[in-house]
């Protein structure tokens, strides 16, 4: 008979025991004391775009590094009011308690900080900085704050997922270079220099008033905590539609950016409707399966977001009716966890070209690398007694949700750029812990996105 699966088989933890062969109880152990500081600047008091890093870096660094976060911030910002959607809360102290912060000494400790705001550079420290759609991550002693004009929120977004990104990285042995180089690039020209002109981007001022989001998992908790920053001028007119039919369980809440363990055992479309309701938006429930049979009725939003983990439904919700669908898919091993892929419908490409299935060939080789892994791990022994349970544990992904981030941060920008005229691009491709000062791989569609007549919109603050 086969032992139960652990419930509590952290995604993250997956990494090592796949690569190393460590036992998760290590991997967890290890992780934790390894877990960066932040460090803020005065000026976070009244910028909802530092407030939106702020946030965005404890958030992703408390559930990465399953540790509390140590955060040195003025009284001044620990008291001043919380002006970003992400919280609920009224002050940022409070709103950084709840998503896991300690409030730290000036002095605590050597290991590595993370640096927001006007707050001078340090030993192992890495500055994350932005400007207008540009994003910077770097040492503190060579990478300068960036202007700094907050055109979109989805850049100090962006940077603080890829800094937190940074610090696993160099703790998980993934990168000799994490924490010592320069990362840059644009959301709005993801294919071009980020120093040129062009990337810097321009403020936006709308958004769609209805937008469907598919999976509220790693990927759409992250589409919905990047909606969220947005600065709506009233949220309430915001209808965001929630599809899914699953209920919340333990390894969710190190990978989904909204859950807490008191969510368990709620429904994950409750659960993100809630946290949305707190913050002012209204939303919708879809709470049923989707199969090739689905079609998107005509109150339903033409824009949908797919947080789906397989090309199958991805391949469903292309045939759904959807004016626009902007999908992003992630690496699920411990070789490839990191890799990000966005891609836009329609496409150039036919949907079963663009999102192919897996062949029987394909079934058969992946089924013969887990079946090679289980039996050249020892430490699948320790956690399943017989063949069946530890195949079942091989076939779990591995996941970090800074990687979740970083997609969102692309599939949104997509978004907001083609709602606004902005640039259009059908492909972007990111490996979130090789990231650079480099352009990425992007394929741009055209300069002006044509303007979707049947599209409501709701105003963005400038």
């Amino acid at each position: 008979m086969t032992k139960q699966l652990p419930i509590d088989l952290s995604r993250i933890d997956k990494l090592l025991l796949d690569r190393d062969a460590m036992a998760p109880q290590k991997s967890r152990a290890l992780r934790g004391a390894s877990v960066p500081a932040v460090a803020v600047g005065d000026d976070c008091a009244t910028s909802e775009a530092l407030q939106v890093a702020l946030l965005t870096a404890v958030n992703l660094a408390h559930k990465s590094f399953s540790a509390a976060v140590p955060v040195r911030a003025s009284d001044g910002v620990w008291d001043a009011a919380c002006v970003t959607a992400l919280s609920a809360k009224s002050t940022v102290g409070e709103a950084l308690q709840e998503i896991g912060a300690v409030r730290a000494a000036s002095d605590q400790g050597q290991g590595l900080r993370l640096l927001i705001g006007d707050v001078q550079g340090e030993a192992r420290a890495l500055r994350i900085t932005f400007d207008g759609w540009r994003v910077g991550v770097g040492p503190a002693a060579s990478m300068e704050r960036m202007k700094e004009r907050p055109y979109c929120m989805l850049a100090p977004l962006a940077a603080a997922a890829v800094a937190v990104g940074e610090a696993f990285s160099a703790w998980a042995n993934i990168s000799v270079e994490a924490t010592r180089k320069k990362i840059a690039f644009s959301l709005w020209r993801p294919d071009l220099d980020v120093d040129l002109e062009e990337a810097l981007g321009e403020p936006m001022t709308e958004f769609p008033r209805k937008v469907e989001l598919f999976g509220l998992g790693h990927l759409g908790q992250a589409y919905v905590w990047a909606i969220a920053a947005l600065p709506f001028e009233e949220r309430s007119a915001l209808q965001p539609y929630l599809c899914d039919d699953d209920a919340v369980e333990l390894p969710n809440v190190e990978t989904g950016a909204l859950l807490r363990k008191e969510n368990l055992p709620g429904r994950k479309t409750r659960v993100v409707a809630a946290w949305l309701g707190q913050r002012g938006f209204d939303s919708r429930l879809v709470e049923r399966f989707i199969d090739d049979g689905y079609r998107r009725c005509s109150s339903e939003p033409t824009v949908a977001l797919s947080g789906f983990d397989n090309n199958e439904a991805r391949q469903w919700l292309a045939s759904a009716g959807f004016i626009e669908v902007f999908d992003s898919g992630l690496g699920g091993e411990a070789c490839n966890f990191d890799s990000i892929a966005v891609r836009m419908w329609p496409h150039p490409l036919s949907a079963d070209l663009l999102w192919q299935l897996e062949n029987r060939a394909g079934l058969e080789a992946r089924a013969a690398r887990q079946k090679q892994r289980t039996s050249r791990n020892p430490a699948y022994g320790d956690i399943a007694a017989d063949e069946c349970g530890k195949l079942l544990v091989a076939d779990k992904a591995v996941a970090v949700p800074f990687v979740g981030a970083v997609a969102a941060s692309f599939v949104v920008a997509e978004v907001l750029r083609r709602t606004n005229g902005g640039p259009a691009f059908s492909d972007c491709r990111i490996r979130a812990c090789s990231l650079n000062a480099a352009p990425l791989a992007a394929q741009l569609t055209t300069l002006m996105a044509p303007p979707c007549r049947s599209l409501e919109t709701v105003r963005l603050r400038c």
